[in-house]
């Protein structure tokens, strides 16, 4: 493995900067970690091209969007069916995460809906119709402290 598959200190801050801000610019990175911009764009593209950065992204505050209901769901499986199950529940809007886990589960969701009455559709007419799914149990995500 050469020093080209490996990251080194400066990489991991710009890392660490981008993981809070994505959007942070090259002259602003270049304030903390007392690079070049075009250095740093060119680390930036070397810790894609090496998969270190999968993606860009965005956080979301959902409660604008008018979802305000979080919530985990767990959901075993039959055997054999995880795969599909897998491939269905990619489709739903309202997953915004997915976890394929080893224990009780086989996966944890994280599901934003607006209300209750949402939350219940989407249960019952949804995720129960999955062919496969034998148990779901759902757990409230709380509001932080101060929302």
């Amino acid at each position: 493995m050469g020093s080209m598959d490996r990251t080194d200190e400066k990489d991991q801050q710009i890392i660490e900067i981008l993981s809070k801000n994505a959007r942070i610019s090259l002259r602003d990175i270049k304030k903390q970690v007392n690079l070049s911009p075009s250095s740093i764009r060119n680390r930036m593209e070397r810790l894609v091209e090496m998969g270190v950065i999968k993606r860009y992204t965005v956080e979301i505050d959902y409660t604008k969007m008018g979802l305000d209901i979080q919530v985990l769901v767990l959901i075993t499986t039959k055997p054999g069916t995880s795969k599909n199950i897998y491939g269905r529940l990619t489709n739903y809007e309202q997953v915004t995460g997915i976890m394929r886990t080893a224990g009780p589960a086989n996966f944890i969701l994280t599901v934003r809906v607006r209300d209750i009455a949402e939350l219940t559709q989407f249960i019952t007419k949804e995720l129960e119709s999955i062919d496969g799914v034998e148990r779901i149990e759902t757990m409230f995500i709380l509001p932080e402290e101060g929302e």
